[in-house]
């Protein structure tokens, strides 16, 4: 996403809402697991991977320049154990002048992970924002396609290495006001941005189709690591709704108009969320989506998360922590899911700013409560337990029951917790699921739901968007 200078993005996180009361959540800290002391769930981790049977990466941002890089060091063994360089590859930073590579912060970013035992993550190769003075200019198409986009991405990827985990190849390429049933090109021009239309504000036509979107994954493809995954990265997406069909098609286009197979592609969930009704896709739209592209061999991966609080009230903490562990919960149970990443590490360096305590770890380095179910979550996964049920649904409809055990030092397993989902019936009720209703904060209607339409006596069923409605007293 952005630098913390770009506060004005604020407003296209994903559906922001008024503030208003949460509803009461079930955590898996509410059942043995800690939610006090020091966190180190490195070997948590690592077990995770091993249950995948796969590596799974779970980590966040840095840069070099951030204050309190002995805070960093920490983090970073104990907790988060992949990077992200939020600016330092990013190609204003790292070609400043044409056809001049400069990769000196990307690498330094790179080298502090490997340093600290932990893995890397290239974050952008393309965007149309934060580009050198020298971009966009008064290139033409061809030379954008042909010489300017392969050249850049080429020195980027081929200097970075083999090692970089994943790249976004693109990033936030698809507009906002998109609608079911359109092209990937049309996807893409609904953006209006450089290079489909020049920088001048006139809005006049540049390239015409997706040709530079090709030239940066084929240059991509040929450079980076036989396992590195070359995603296209995207806010606002994750449900049943038009943008998210539009990165789906695109994904699907790109594999079939360039040299890269379905299995080296990834689509990036950005997840800038906000803790409030209608501020967050569910994990049951979470599981349709990234279950839709694993079914076309494409990874799905969490590249961004935050969520924004209305407040720091003990309701609310609680409430960001139910999403969070929503959240992952939808990935690590995804076959395709390997690549977690929260943005920003702590509230005072949140690009959302630090009011919106947005982040696991508040603006004194101290893991929140959501820190804490992470880590739960985690290592109930890593235990083979079951799946929790959807805890940000609200204890209405989601009870998670039983002790936890363990620890989340480097020692833990834990022996996890069951969950039970409520449900009310009445013989008068209709819906997808027949003769059932509804509690209060549970979806009760939107674009494919099939679940019941119903709501509990002191509720109405009221849409919040055309793919969720709610039921709300």
């Amino acid at each position: 996403m952005t630098t913390k200078l770009a506060a004005s993005f604020v407003a296209l996180a994903m559906l922001a809402s008024v503030a208003r009361a949460q509803p009461a959540v079930s955590l898996l800290i509410d059942n043995g697991y800690p939610s006090t002391g020091s966190l180190n769930i490195a070997s948590v981790l690592s077990q995770v991977s091993t249950k995948k049977g796969q590596a799974f990466h779970f980590g966040s941002t840095y840069d070099t320049y951030d204050a309190n890089q002995s805070w960093f060091t920490s983090v970073f063994t104990t907790f988060y154990r992949h990077v992200v360089s939020e600016n330092g590859c990013k190609w204003d930073a790292t070609e400043p002048s044409q056809g001049v590579s400069d990769l000196t912060e990307c690498l330094a970013c790179q080298k502090f992970a490997t340093t600290n035992g932990a893995t890397f993550r290239g974050h952008n190769t393309f965007w149309h924002s934060q580009t050198p003075t020298w971009l966009p200019g008064s290139f033409t198409a061809a030379q954008i396609t042909g010489t300017i986009i392969p050249q850049h991405v080429q020195a980027e990827v081929q200097g970075m290495g083999t090692s970089v985990t994943s790249w976004d190849v693109v990033n936030e390429v698809v507009g906002d006001g998109v609608s079911n049933g359109m092209t990937p090109l049309q996807c893409v021009q609904n953006k209006g941005d450089w290079p489909t239309v020049t920088a001048d504000g006139s809005g006049k036509p540049l390239i015409g189709d997706l040709s530079f979107i090709y030239a940066a994954f084929n240059t991509a493809f040929q450079y980076a690591g036989n396992s590195t995954r070359l995603a296209i990265n995207e806010y606002n997406t994750g449900g049943q709704d038009a943008k998210t069909a539009c990165i789906i098609s695109l994904v699907q286009n790109i594999q079939q108009n360039t040299n890269v197979p379905a299995n080296r592609l990834a689509v990036g969930f950005q997840s800038h969320l906000t803790a409030s009704t209608g501020g967050f896709y569910t994990k049951s739209a979470l599981a349709t989506t990234f279950s839709t592209l694993a079914a076309l061999g494409i990874e799905s991966m969490i590249t961004e998360l935050d969520v924004s609080l209305n407040s720091n009230s003990q309701a609310n903490l609680r409430y960001q922590a139910a999403i969070w562990g929503d959240y992952l919960d939808a990935c690590l149970y995804a076959s395709n899911c390997n690549e977690f990443i929260n943005w920003d590490p702590r509230d005072d360096l949140s690009w959302r700013g630090a009011s919106a305590a947005a982040t696991l770890f508040d603006a004194s380095g101290n893991p929140k409560l959501a820190a804490y179910e992470v880590a739960a979550r985690l290592q109930n996964y890593a235990a083979g337990n079951a799946e929790p049920c959807a805890t940000a649904s609200g204890t209405g409809v989601c009870t998670i029951t039983g002790t936890g055990g363990g620890t989340t030092s480097s020692s833990g397993t834990g022996s996890g917790s069951t969950t039970t989902v409520k449900s009310t019936t009445s013989s008068t009720a209709t819906g997808g699921s027949t003769g059932c209703v509804s509690a209060e904060w549970g979806q009760c209607g939107g674009m494919g739901w099939t679940g019941c339409t119903a709501c509990a006596s002191g509720t109405t069923c009221k849409v919040s968007n055309a793919y969720y409605s709610q039921c709300l007293p």
